[in-house]
């Protein structure tokens, strides 16, 4: 394992073999980018960078939706915004609002990426818990926006109605949906990470 602080080149084998841990650590490249490995496996790229004198950092999306590759492309080009005087952090914000990233547009684009292998059944079942428990209360709000508070408060309305399995199930597409919005540039974390512990007995503690 490479001291921290040490920087390397990092490659497709050294992150794809890169084992969890109790607690988050980090894989540093060059430049600023980085890849968190979180304790439940999960990659995250990251990019940190100074402007006007304070440091800031983006999110990239997970590995291996994102690759290697990607992400110093990523990288590279949020670099050269800077350069050119471009807060990356400024430039991300606006091109989300101006596409109007709602969380029910990108769970809709998700779906139909993802579903065309599914069995019908399942398929139904997915975009039926997207259309009755979340698109009413957060589907037209920027996904890029949400946070743990609002998707707890979507499973507390399932909870109330003793549909355990149902929320669980809920929590599950919901954290898909913001792995997606978070790979295509939509969204920098997935607030549903901060739920998973407090929900895998959700009966008794939402």
């Amino acid at each position: 394992m490479h001291p921290a602080g040490d920087i390397f080149v990092l490659s497709h084998t050294s992150i794809k073999f890169a084992k969890s841990r109790d607690k988050p650590y980090k894989l540093t490249e060059e430049r600023g980018l980085y890849l968190i490995v979180t304790p439940s496996g999960s990659k995250w790229w990251r990019f940190r960078f100074r402007f006007d004198g304070r440091e800031k950092s983006l999110s990239l999306g997970t590995y291996p939706d994102v690759s290697l590759k990607q992400a110093r492309e990523k990288r590279d080009g949020m670099r050269s915004a800077r350069a050119a005087g471009i807060d990356p952090t400024a430039r991300r914000r606006a091109q989300r609002y101006a596409r109007g990233d709602t969380f029910e547009l990108v769970a809709r684009e998700w779906f139909e990426q993802f579903s065309v292998g599914w069995a019908d059944g399942h398929a139904d079942k997915i975009i039926r818990r997207l259309e009755l428990y979340l698109f009413p209360w957060i589907g037209r709000r920027p996904i890029a926006k949400l946070s743990a508070v609002d998707i707890l408060t979507c499973l507390r309305r399932i909870e109330a109605g003793a549909k355990h399995e149902t929320a669980k199930r809920v929590l599950q597409n919901c954290s898909r949906v913001f792995r997606y919005a978070i790979a295509t540039g939509r969204a920098e974390s997935d607030p549903t990470e901060h739920l998973r512990a407090r929900c895998r007995h959700i009966g008794r503690v939402i």
